[in-house]
């Protein structure tokens, strides 16, 4: 080899082996470089979702697989006044009534929605869409028809579980979590509106726990509240998350006066009916703990009357004659912060509790009353299949109408319920004052109070007059806050008055 040769090589020798260094010391240094990196990109984002990456795609690929699970239910029933049981229903529920009304000939007919939960047809589905009905069909996706059968119903989630006899394999949705469902989660609901099957729309989750009586007795369910587009005959359909999974039954809209949806709908969470489907399948019915009591969430100020610093409780508002909590001398407005150990938070944790214990069970309650803290032990009853009689009022005397007004700041016209006005007002058995007028802003606006409200108890005394109820809030002007027991219409309830704002 020449010399210029061996310097060519040698050339491309160092040259190569520079460049081998250069990259051996640069990945050197870039490691550190990039696993740092790596940790800061790691602590900076959220944790990965455990199911698949929502997409434009996503909602269409779950109604491709979900659809089939979702059945549209008829029912049909003989000539006769459709009054469920003799009680109003409290909101617009979803049934899709014959259009052209009742006949007093023909069999009247109504419909809704279902999802199947069991391959061996058993279907999800609202009381109110087969109650008192003479005969249930089931229309799948694919077109079959099935008559179906009840196998149980509870009044006061209002759920239903029906079942039918399939001839070929179903499409079975899986219940999911409804705890775990977040305000703002898109959500879908598939059912029948007006009787167009298996319709989808989309929206998302606007609010938990909405407390909403669907049965007897002021016994509320924790409802979602959801703005995806729900109407007559989407009741008992499914609302599902993302994933695809059933996080609601839809039940109930509220219009306020519009004709149908508003974007204001209400399902019972899945969580509340797993928790009892076993028992409509074996029993046909719930059985659950009963109280006897209607209650009312306290607020911020409603608990300054019982000298508590915090909203968590609830206040008795009426006691079901002859029921375990008569029995054990719960009264009017007893303030319940404690049950067996645990603080009740609101009404709805209350009755929760509750209904998920067996009748026969002795619970522990706390409560305030007169400004002294009691424990009271109280051996629950079983929850009644129709509404009993709640106490009502006591029977006062019969005051003379003394046209007083009341304190100025209060911002409130009252005036003594008088025989002739409490006829008119169709309230017999009541006592107390009516309020004529709400001053806009006042103290008495903030409170909740409305026209046509009767006080009939400030801070535990009875008031049946307008001098009496002056006379009392004097005497509780230095605590600022009074306590008042107010009757609207069929309905008790507790409101909180300032008494110090100017």
């Amino acid at each position: 080899m020449t010399s210029r040769s061996r310097a060519v090589a040698t050339f491309f020798a160092v040259a190569m082996a520079t460049t081998l260094l250069a990259a051996f010391f640069q990945s050197q240094i870039r490691r550190p470089l990039t696993a740092e990196a790596r940790a800061i990109e790691a602590a900076a984002a959220p944790a990965p979702a455990q199911d698949a990456p929502f997409t434009l795609d996503t909602f269409r690929n779950i109604v491709k697989s979900k659809n089939p699970g979702v059945v549209n239910i008829t029912t049909s029933q003989k000539p006769k006044a459709r009054s469920r049981g003799g009680r109003q229903l409290p909101f617009p529920f979803f049934q899709d009534e014959d259009p052209l009304g009742p006949s007093s000939e023909q069999n009247q007919r109504a419909g809704g929605s279902g999802f199947i939960i069991d391959a061996d047809g058993t279907i999800l589905t609202n009381r109110h869409v087969v109650d008192e009905a003479d005969q249930i069909s089931v229309t799948l996706l694919s077109g079959k028809r099935y008559d179906a059968k009840v196998l149980g119903k509870d009044a006061r989630t209002d759920v239903a579980v029906i079942k039918i006899e399939p001839r070929e394999p179903l499409t079975v949705l899986e219940m999911g979590d409804s705890d775990a469902a977040e305000m703002g989660e898109w959500v879908m609901a598939i059912g029948s509106p007006f009787g167009f099957g298996n319709s989808l729309s989309v929206g998302v989750v606007s609010a938990k726990g909405r407390n909403l009586t669907l049965g007897q007795q002021g016994t509320g369910v924790d409802m979602l509240q959801t703005d995806a587009a729900i109407n007559p005959g989407n009741s008992g359909g499914p609302l599902m998350n993302t994933r695809g999974q059933v996080i609601g039954i839809n039940t109930l809209i509220i219009t306020q006066g519009l004709a149908q949806n508003a974007g204001v709908g209400f399902s019972v969470p899945i969580n509340v009916a797993k928790s009892i489907i076993p028992q409509l399948k074996k029993n046909g019915k719930v059985t659950r703990g009963w109280l006897g009591v209607q209650i009312q969430s306290a607020t911020e100020d409603i608990a300054l009357t019982f000298k508590r610093d915090s909203a968590q409780g609830v206040v008795v508002t009426d006691v079901t004659k002859n029921s375990p909590a008569e029995k054990a001398g719960i009264q009017l407005e007893d303030y319940i912060f404690e049950v067996d150990g645990r603080l009740v938070k609101d009404n709805g944790a209350l009755t929760s509790y509750i209904s998920g214990l067996a009748p026969g069970t002795t619970v522990t309650l706390k409560l305030i009353r007169a400004g002294a803290e009691k424990s009271v032990k109280i051996t629950l009853g079983t929850f009644p299949d129709s509404t009993p009689t709640l106490s009502g009022q006591k029977d006062g005397a019969e005051e003379g109408v003394a046209e007083e007004t009341a304190p100025t700041n209060l911002g409130v016209d009252l005036q003594t319920l008088t025989p002739a006005l409490r006829e008119r007002m169709g309230l017999d058995d009541v006592r107390g004052v009516v309020v004529r007028s709400v001053e806009a802003g006042g103290a008495a606006e903030l409170a909740g109070l409305a026209r046509g409200d009767v006080i009939i108890m400030a801070s535990g005394q009875e008031v049946s007059s307008v001098r009496e109820f002056n006379s009392v809030i004097r005497k509780l002007a230095p605590a600022k806050v009074a306590r008042l027991r107010v009757q609207r219409g069929d309905s008790v309830l507790v409101v909180a008055l300032r008494l110090d704002r100017e």
